[in-house]
């Protein structure tokens, strides 16, 4: 719950006081290293407090409806932050791939990232709070809370962002019985925000 917001925090506070951007494939590598620690720390957790949480389940017609509109939702915030930001070419757009070699890279810490937050947040910080007596629905909006802040990294308009999301995601882990489907979705959503940052808001020539 706090060690993905303060290292979201330092890496915000690192990049704007350098002058120039790591290597990307540095920092991606560094990301998916990071995010597999934490997620296996998290299956700790879970192997040892033998906490509920199920992967997978049958795909219903309302899950996969709700699933739909929360990837729809996403893809059209993003295309308005990029169309109203006065800010597009900050250094977090900066850290996005532009070869072969740092797509593949980034592809796979997309994957790496939307498992692990999934598990960590939607998983395995819910449970672990509601099963110590916390109220469920207070459990999952202070896992809301520390998901938003673990992505000051894109900036202050991602914590009210990210905020709702999770929520999003809290709600459709909840209707589809299972991280399968709130997994799916946000590995896709992170793949379709960069195509469009890339081709709907800055056009490659």
């Amino acid at each position: 719950m706090i060690v993905l917001p303060v290292l979201s925090f330092q890496s915000r506070s690192t990049l704007e006081e350098s002058e120039e951007i790591p290597p990307r494939q540095a920092l991606y590598l560094q990301s998916i290293i990071m995010l597999t620690a934490i997620g296996g720390l998290a299956a700790l957790v879970d192997w040892r407090e033998t906490l509920e949480i199920r992967w997978f389940s049958p795909f219903t017609g309302p899950a996969l409806a709700l699933a739909g509109g929360i990837y729809l939702a996403g893809l059209l915030v993003n295309f308005i932050n990029y169309r109203m930001s006065k800010e597009k070419e900050d250094k977090s757009a900066q850290m996005l791939p532009e070869t072969k070699k740092e797509y593949l890279l980034w592809i796979f810490l997309c994957f790496t990232a939307a498992w692990a937050e999934e598990y960590i947040y939607r998983g395995v910080l819910t449970h672990l709070l509601s099963q110590n007596g916390m109220v469920f629905i207070l459990a999952a909006l202070l896992s809301a809370v520390s998901f938003s802040f673990s992505h000051f990294t894109q900036g202050w308009l991602a914590i009210p962002v990210t905020f709702v999301f999770a929520l999003g995601f809290q709600f459709l882990y909840a209707v589809s019985g299972s991280l399968a489907l709130p997994f799916l979705v946000h590995f896709f959503y992170n793949i379709s925000a960069e195509w469009v940052r890339k081709w709907l808001i800055r056009p490659v020539k």
